[in-house]
């Protein structure tokens, strides 16, 4: 833990960790100012996004009943109604119905309360809308409580805020707009009535429902020269004491940005944002206890910034460390104990470019040279066993040589010329495959004549006594199996089995092939012996009989069959005293040299 603490590493993050603070600090004392003009612009900029949002959704319902007004206004049905030239029940019941028809298709339908066109003498009335049922009745003597509004005839511009005619005093505020009814054609059409469209204040109310408003800031509805707050309803309030243009900027050219006192001499900025063409603006004042608070929240996030800027940039030199000098040191030491453990492949993914490039390339280099050095160790090793097998081959024994001629020279005083033709010719046939083989795999044929050419001569030698059964599973010839692998078993079988016996003995082979495994089972009904001796004769502790060969035994033919094949492969013994002895042979079924693929 403390190697890690005092590491190189951490040591350049807690330098990069300091130095990243104190610049980071020094730069936002120096911004001081910078950081109040953002959080005015911010604060601003939020107002006049919101501002230009919820007057795009008022303005779309304003400019749907902007049109009615029109559509009501030039109307040929309506006009001929009002102004009296058709008359009669059918021209009264076709206009209203085409005015139904207009207000129910229209966007703003839930807004509007009224609908009235009248004529000038008050005598024709026409009305239809969401609120017609609530109030007081319209009718020809009701009908000059629209005086009490103010006419506002210039084009789609809105007259005002009003108190409901039809109610009774202390009613909702509405909205309302008016035009002039005009019958003909031309430009100089006569006008014959008047429209109005009394609305709901929800038309304005309703789309800032969930309008947030900064601490001590308020929203405003501007009719004409009339303010009123959007507290909920439409409460008027007083203009302020003083106005001017205020120097910051806008995304829209339509919005502007004032600065004001007001009554009680408090300072107040706000922002305000036209209502399409309907003559109304939408304003948010924002006061300094708003201006604070963006400030605060500004500094806060500032910090926020400031210490999760620390925590990249550390995490960043973390992770720059660990990619450029941690990472590749622990491939490295990977590496190396790989190598430790035997593998000295060469490895390319540590060869960068870079010092520690370098370092993995010697790395490689050294492994490379090291796994060559065992590789000749192993060819000289190979080659050196190659020949002492080579020089085994030629080492026959001198005192058999002489058994085997005295045998002869019995044979040819006291036997026909038959017996002593066949024992000399199975000793040349004996003679000349040892002399001339140098292949270390010969045929299972080849294997087994020179077998049966040593039998001959045993056979005689003794008189007889022993007596060797084959049984070889056909289609075994062509197996390669190492040359003098069955004369050491019978040598060893008639040595330590039979002869010790005193009699006759029976030794059999046995060679069977299942999928890739040969086996070859060599077994006596001897004397047998313990299972010490065994083991003794198969690692070479006991020497073996002094026959054809010196020093081939079992031991000799077990350590061949696991070099040439390896470890699973070899010899094994089996016995039983005053019993038997078998003798198993493992080895693969291979018909090619090794290089070559083998067939089945």
């Amino acid at each position: 833990m403390r190697r890690q603490i005092g590491s190189i590493r951490v040591r350049i993050v807690a330098v990069v960790v300091v130095f990243t603070l104190a610049s980071t600090l020094a730069s936002a004392i120096l911004s001081l100012r910078h950081f109040q003009r953002s959080a005015r612009e911010s604060l601003l900029r939020s107002a006049e996004f919101n501002l230009n949002l919820v007057a795009g959704l008022v303005s779309r319902d304003m400019e749907a009943l902007t049109s009615l007004r029109d559509w009501c206004g030039a109307d040929g049905g309506i006009s001929g109604y009002i102004s009296g030239s058709a008359s009669g029940a059918d021209t009264a019941v076709r206009a209203f119905e085409a005015m139904s028809g207009q207000v129910l298709l229209n966007r703003a339908y839930p807004y509007l309360l009224r609908m009235v066109a009248v004529s000038q003498d008050y005598q024709r009335i026409l009305q239809c809308g969401s609120g017609t049922t609530a109030g007081v009745p319209l009718t020809p003597y009701s009908i000059n409580r629209l005086e009490r509004l103010e006419r506002g005839l210039d084009g789609g511009q809105w007259a005002g805020v009003a108190t409901d005619p039809f109610t009774t005093a202390g009613g909702p505020r509405i909205l309302y707009i008016c035009a002039p009814i005009c019958q003909g054609s031309g430009r100089s059409r006569p006008a014959v009535g008047t429209v109005f469209l009394l609305v709901s204040s929800a038309v304005v109310t309703d789309p800032i429902a969930g309008y947030q408003l900064p601490e001590g800031c308020e929203l405003l509805l501007t009719v004409g020269e009339r303010s009123f707050a959007l507290d909920g309803a439409l409460t008027a309030v007083s203009p302020p004491a003083s106005c001017a243009p205020a120097p910051d900027g806008t995304f829209n050219d339509s919005t502007r940005v004032s600065q004001f006192a007001g009554a009680d001499g408090s300072r107040f900025l706000s922002v305000s944002c036209p209502v399409g063409g309907s003559g109304m603006w939408l304003t948010q004042t924002i006061s300094p206890q708003a201006l604070n608070a963006s400030l605060h929240s500004l500094y806060g996030s500032q910090l926020l910034l400031l210490c999760l800027s620390s925590f990249l940039i550390g995490a960043a030199v973390l992770w720059m460390l660990g990619r450029t000098i941690n990472r590749p040191i622990l491939r490295l030491q990977s590496r190396m104990e790989a190598i430790s453990q035997g593998d000295f492949s060469a490895d390319p993914s540590i060869e960068w470019d870079n010092e520690l490039g370098d370092v993995g390339r010697g790395i490689n280099h050294l492994s490379q040279s090291v796994q060559g050095l065992m590789e000749r160790r192993l060819a000289d090793e190979k080659a050196r066993q190659d020949l002492e097998y080579q020089m085994l081959q030629s080492q026959i024994n001198p005192h058999f040589l002489y058994n085997s001629l005295n045998s002869i020279k019995w044979m040819a005083t006291i036997q026909s010329a038959d017996g002593i033709a066949e024992m000399t010719t199975s000793l040349a046939h004996l003679l000349k495959s040892v002399a001339k083989g140098r292949d270390s795999l010969i045929p299972l044929s080849e294997e087994l004549a020179l077998l049966r050419d040593y039998y001959v001569i045993q056979k005689y030698r003794y008189g007889g006594a022993v007596v060797l059964a084959e049984d070889v599973q056909p289609g075994l010839d062509a197996a390669l199996i190492p040359r003098l692998t069955l004369q050491p078993l019978l040598e060893n079988a008639i040595f330590h089995g039979v002869e010790p016996k005193g009699g006759a003995g029976v030794i059999t082979l046995a060679v069977r092939r299942r999928d890739r495994l040969l086996t070859l089972v060599m077994q006596d009904d001897g004397v047998g012996m313990e299972p010490d001796r065994a083991t003794a004769l198969l690692s070479g502790e006991e020497a073996g009989p002094v026959g054809l060969f010196r020093k081939i035994g079992l031991s000799n033919v077990h350590r061949r069959l696991q070099y040439e094949f390896g470890p699973d492969y070899g010899l094994s013994i089996e016995s039983e005293p005053g019993s038997f002895t078998r003798v198993t042979v493992r080895l693969p079924y291979i018909t090619e040299r090794p290089g070559k693929e083998d067939s089945q």
